[in-house]
């Protein structure tokens, strides 16, 4: 029983946060920078070494996403052990079980600090319907256009009228 102690050391758990908003509007940024300091502040909280800011201005819709790219950089090195977003939906709106699938698989987990907000599957559908609409329409006139936003504030109007019938 000599001396020998062996020490466990304790390695923080490596975390990278993403914050997301959609790029076509401008009065988005606020919500930007809000969704950064929520996680920073989370992570700080749990103890977490924040390996990562991740920023994006992007539909969730987009593939090709640098920045979820650099994510799946980040997990295939081994340089992270979490992600950390506010909602599901900012990772992205289609496809986030293959995104959580290869994280997963590269032994990084995700943590969504806010729940997912149960909505009526109506009302899902409806929001789904919305934003692929809207993103096709911003390939073929420029997500900036004011054709877009009339048009995607069309289809929410009439949506809605008729959905609640």
């Amino acid at each position: 029983m000599g001396g020998d102690v062996q020490r466990l050391e304790v390695r923080k758990v490596r975390a990278a946060i993403y914050a997301r908003v959609s790029f076509h509007d401008r009065k988005q940024h606020g919500d930007l920078n809000r969704q950064l300091e929520l996680l920073k502040n989370y992570a700080l909280r749990r103890g977490y070494e924040i390996v990562e800011e991740i920023k994006d201005r992007t539909s969730g819709l987009k593939e090709g996403r640098r920045r979820i790219k650099r994510i799946f950089e980040l997990a295939e090195k081994r340089l992270i052990d979490k992600v950390i977003v506010t909602y599901p939906d900012r990772l992205a709106r289609f496809g986030l079980k293959y995104i959580e699938r290869h994280l997963n698989y590269c032994g990084v987990s995700i943590e969504y600090i806010k729940p997912k907000e149960e909505k009526e599957p109506k009302e899902k559908l409806i929001e789904d319907l919305v934003t692929i609409i809207t993103s096709f329409a911003g390939k073929l006139y420029g997500m900036r256009s004011r054709k877009v936003k009339k048009l995607k504030e069309t289809i929410e109007k009439e949506l809605k009228e008729n959905g609640s019938n």
